[in-house]
């Protein structure tokens, strides 16, 4: 075991011809994908190398792609006998570093992430998201109690890079609030449901019934809650943290600090894109972060990792 830390991107990471290279590179690759096609029976290969783009945007699709990249990533990983100190999942990551963690099985992951969709549409989960770039997540909380309805902060990717979830007409105010208060920049988020936020408290009761009739078993590496950074080391730990994901917000701030602190590094991105390692640069510009979506990449995170 390297002192690594393995980052799990979630929705968001996704871009047309994701996994491709990795799965024509690496039979175990190929395999993990073939089953998600079973289980999910849906040509999810397809929808991953040539959308279209509208398709793989869709909330599930999005989550599911970008679970079984980084999945296919921690097969090859596995083959090859590394493994990290610490997993670090960012919102629906938890899936994955669940999965590389030996607690959670493929197929039972991939059924998880329906249900918690079925769970969503289920209780009204519709609503918007939205990025702010300039402003600390204070202020951009404090313009959120200025605005009517429900929007609150979900995500803190960097320390002025905020994601805020709520009623979408909310969301909306809120974006031309943090406009008016001199905000680099905002937009919307392609996503229809309100993630990490309060308006998501009857989804996450929902799931948190099907969690319980999920095998799981005690990560072998422990898992970062990006709630609150603390480790995740038991079943009934990461029971709890899979029933109250989709409500709770995304510290990553403190998850990446709390990994520098620990001095694990390089940093391993595992899946798609580098989204995280952007982020993780703007908290720690001396942060080693390596990645993994393409086969190049992903065989010169092995060699690097190695030496480690």
């Amino acid at each position: 075991m390297s002192d690594c830390a393995f980052l799990f991107p979630g929705q968001g990471a996704q871009v047309l011809g994701m996994g491709r290279d990795l799965a024509e590179a690496y039979p175990e690759a190929r395999n993990l994908l073939e089953r998600a096609e079973t289980h999910l029976r849906v040509p999810l290969g397809k929808i991953m190398y040539d959308g279209p783009e509208e398709r793989l945007n869709e909330d599930f699709s999005a989550q599911v792609a970008v679970y079984t990249v980084s999945c296919m990533v921690t097969e090859v990983l596995a083959a090859r006998g590394l493994q990290a100190a610490a997993m670090a999942p960012y919102s629906s990551g938890l899936y994955a570093a669940a999965y590389a963690a030996g607690s959670l099985g493929f197929e039972a992951g991939l059924t998880l992430m329906r249900e918690a969709d079925s769970c969503i549409r289920r209780h009204n989960g519709s609503g918007a998201m939205g990025v702010v770039l300039g402003l600390s997540a204070d202020q951009v909380a404090e313009l959120c109690t200025q605005v009517p309805g429900e929007v609150e902060v979900s995500i803190i990717n960097t320390h002025h890079q905020i994601i805020v979830s709520g009623q979408p007409s909310s969301v909306t105010a809120l974006l031309e609030k943090a406009t008016a208060a001199e905000a680099l920049k905002t937009s919307l988020l392609p996503a229809s449901a309100p993630y990490h936020c309060s308006l998501l408290a009857d989804a996450d009761q929902c799931l948190s019934e099907r969690v319980a009739r999920t095998p799981l078993a005690a990560p072998h590496t422990p898992i970062i809650s990006y709630i609150d950074a603390q480790s995740l080391r038991s079943t009934p730990a990461m029971a709890r943290m899979l029933s109250i994901q989709l409500s709770n917000p995304v510290h990553w701030v403190k998850v990446v600090e709390d990994l520098v602190c620990r001095g694990l590094m390089p940093m391993v991105e595992i899946g798609p894109g580098q989204m995280l390692g952007r982020c993780v640069r703007w908290i720690h510009r001396r942060a080693v972060v390596l990645h993994t979506e393409t086969a190049a990449a992903l065989e010169a995170a092995i060699e690097s990792v190695s030496r480690c």
